[in-house]
């Protein structure tokens, strides 16, 4: 899967739980390049409200932008899903992740134990 479908899906998660502020995290976490090719693809399926807020984050950034990639983003979300509660959320995420994106999420440090167990499930 691409980072977009994992972005959209992050998003369509964050939105459904209502978690705006988190949300509004993550889009000024994320790549501008990423997110303007979010706003195109027709197949990542967003709604007009994630399209909306992520067009606004968009033009409040700075030319100068220090932005990571959506799989160094999603730790701090998917650790945040696992304390709510919101498995389900987590394992949604994480079945739009190729081998390789859930191999580079896994090394990420800062990842709760317990999501680090749920990468196994979608290991093959």
């Amino acid at each position: 899967m691409s980072d977009l479908h994992v972005m959209a899906q992050t998003l369509r998660q964050l939105f459904d739980a209502r978690q705006y502020q988190v949300a509004d995290w993550f889009i000024d976490r994320c790549d501008r390049r990423q997110l303007e090719q979010l706003l195109r693809d027709a197949n990542a399926v967003i709604t007009l409200r994630i399209d909306y807020v992520v067009k606004k984050r968009l033009q409040r950034r700075s030319g100068v932008e220090a932005a990571v990639g959506t799989i160094e983003a999603l730790p701090y979300v998917l650790n945040l899903w696992c304390r709510e509660g919101r498995r389900s959320a987590v394992r949604s995420v994480l079945a739009e992740l190729d081998s390789r994106q859930l191999c580079a999420l896994g090394e990420c440090m800062d990842l709760d134990p317990e999501v680090a167990s749920m990468l196994r499930e979608f290991h093959q």
